[in-house]
């Protein structure tokens, strides 16, 4: 492998000398970020790539690790319990069996190749295990999720013969690359505390946000990025005050609306408190970007990467409020499912990007003939409801299908992008805490309710900042298009005077400026690049110069995947 593009990370290669861990036969590391931990007992070995937050009892990594080994070794395992972002590699004594254990939420990516029914391999990175096994043959059915969706759907790679390794599963392998035994340890449900009270519920939750705060803060230095929304608001809510808090946020302006709102948020808190306004970075650092995604995320959409230098230096851990805002509010469906819709073709409607079709047309339907992808990509999406029949509420089986696919393959994907300058801890999947919301009616959390309570109850100086998706603080939020009337003419007042509209995405930073659009003709239209085997050059400068001529969310959209898809292949080649 070229030097330089492997990134941090470990590669199990199976049918070699099993016992020899760490010699580089049986398990290859690379050290990074992530952290490497592992735990000896008398049946066997245990190493956790990623980190442990509790486990029967809050802890250290080690300590978690230890106590689950014992149990494993006597046989009382739970896996439910295991609390953190890990995969979990586990080698019995006599060398006879693996065993490979995902965290419940997907939340660290592990990869495995396979030659019909043999595992040659697992490893954390895509790049890592495409390059040393892989034939490299394109998924073309996982491609056009890719470009439909913004994530690979269900199990699939841009590779047919490397699959991901799902959520909350435990994978038992012989040394010789046979799957011994496939198991899930936690399944979706959604049972309603019937006797817990509204204001009984507000209380469970400030406990257990508390509680899964306490757990991410406990060791090492931990920072916070703060929005102009509510999820990162509630995790500064919690957090200690003063100074010695770390906080930060960035905009795409030096007089952004998100960065004046964090800046609030922190000023009422005391905390430490730094503004970011990000510049174009993406074409000096794509190869870098696009494998640090695995090349499953629009290179655009990891914003995060521009800050991950100055994060590096201040903090070992950061806390992320991603899926708070899943959590506290409804799915589209809380008054059911309306008439001649499907579940499936709500869920598709919701997650289908505009600016798909381009991709789907040129890039996609020569390789797939005559197969109609968006009805294939919502049977697949069918398939993967049935598996929440059971759920009654139709609102919140649409949260659980986003739970295991949406969250695992496109939200989590995001997490690498923070870790290149610490390690990120997301409260809002302490595993306490997916326990309480599988038993909060859809009602409660409709349209922020408890969520918005619960601000006002506990932090009424935190209330009282806008909420930027609301435009009003959270006494007004239900006036809030009224009440930001006049801020909205003033600022379109000001866009006219200034004679441009404000930068309020990363791909209008990073693409529209002069070195952006010399970035992208870099990446589209150099002569001699991969993707001109799959579209023509001329159809590319076609679409570029239409962005160009006038860019909107979908054009742009179009661009950053072609973009992303373009540097994957570029620097697999």
């Amino acid at each position: 492998m070229p030097e330089g593009t492997e990134r941090h990370g470990f590669v199990i290669t199976f049918g070699h000398d099993a016992g020899k861990v760490g010699a580089g036969e049986a398990v290859h590391y690379v050290p990074g970020p992530a952290a490497w931990t592992e735990a000896k007992a008398p049946h066997a070995q245990a190493w956790c790539y990623g980190e442990l937050l509790s486990y029967r009892g809050d802890g250290s990594t080690s300590e978690c690790l230890e106590r689950f080994l014992a149990d494993h070794g006597a046989g009382r395992a739970s896996y439910s319990d295991l609390n953190g972002r890990f995969v979990l590699l586990i080698l019995d004594r006599a060398g006879k069996e693996w065993e490979i254990v995902t965290d419940r939420m997907g939340a660290m990516h592990a990869y495995w190749l396979r030659r019909g029914e043999r595992v040659e391999m697992i490893g954390s990175d895509l790049a890592a295990v495409a390059r040393r096994g892989s034939q490299r043959e394109l998924d073309w059915e996982g491609i056009a999720s890719f470009f439909a969706l913004g994530f690979f759907i269900d199990d699939l790679t841009i590779y047919r013969d490397v699959q991901i390794l799902e959520p909350a599963s435990v994978y038992r392998i012989s040394p010789d690359g046979r799957l011994l035994q496939y198991t899930r340890y936690f399944r979706w449900h959604h049972t309603i505390d019937r006797a817990r009270s509204y204001d009984e519920t507000i209380e469970a939750y400030d406990a257990l946000l508390r509680k899964a705060v306490r757990r991410a803060t406990a060791h090492g230095r931990a920072i916070l990025p703060i929005s102009g929304g509510l999820d990162s608001r509630s995790l500064a809510m919690v957090l200690p005050e003063g100074p010695a808090t770390q906080a930060y946020s960035y905009g795409y302006s030096p007089d952004s609306v998100e960065t004046r709102i964090a800046a609030q948020v922190a000023r009422a808190r005391g905390f430490s408190f730094t503004a970011h306004t990000i510049r174009p970075y993406l074409f000096d650092r794509l190869p870098e970007i696009v494998l640090t995604l695995h090349g499953c995320q629009d290179v655009t959409m990891a914003r995060q990467m521009s800050v991950n230098a100055w994060v590096r230096e201040r903090a070992d851990a950061v806390l992320t409020g991603l899926w708070g805002d899943v959590w506290h509010d409804q799915m589209g469906l809380a008054d059911g499912v309306p008439p001649g819709v499907s579940i499936a073709g709500h869920v598709m409607h919701k997650m289908a990007k505009r600016g798909r079709g381009w991709l789907l047309e040129h890039v996609c339907r020569p390789r797939l003939g005559e197969q109609e992808i968006e009805k294939v990509l919502e049977a697949r999406i069918a398939e993967g409801l049935r598996s929440f029949g059971d759920i009654e509420d139709p609102d919140w089986r649409v949260k659980a299908y986003k739970n295991t696919h949406w969250a695992f393959r496109w939200s989590n994907a995001s997490l690498r992008g923070f870790e290149v300058g610490a390690r990120p801890r997301i409260p809002y999947y302490d595993t306490d805490l997916i326990d309480f919301f599988c038993t909060v009616p859809t009602a409660y959390v409709r349209d922020r309710r408890l969520q918005v309570d619960h601000l006002k109850r506990y932090a009424p100086d935190l209330a009282r900042i806008r909420w930027q998706q609301a435009e009003a603080n959270l006494y007004l939020a239900r006036y809030g298009y009224w009440v930001s009337l006049p801020r909205r003419a003033f600022q379109r007042l000001r866009w006219a005077f200034r004679g441009q509209q404000a930068l309020q995405r990363n791909w209008e930073v990073q693409l529209l400026s002069p070195e952006g659009r010399a970035g992208l003709e870099e990446w589209l239209l150099r002569e001699g690049l991969t993707l001109h085997e799959f579209v023509s050059p001329e159809t590319i400068r076609e679409l570029v110069e239409g962005f160009y001529a006038r860019p909107g969310a979908a054009n742009g959209y179009t661009v950053s995947m072609l973009l992303t898809f373009s540097a994957w292949l570029e620097v697999m080649t």
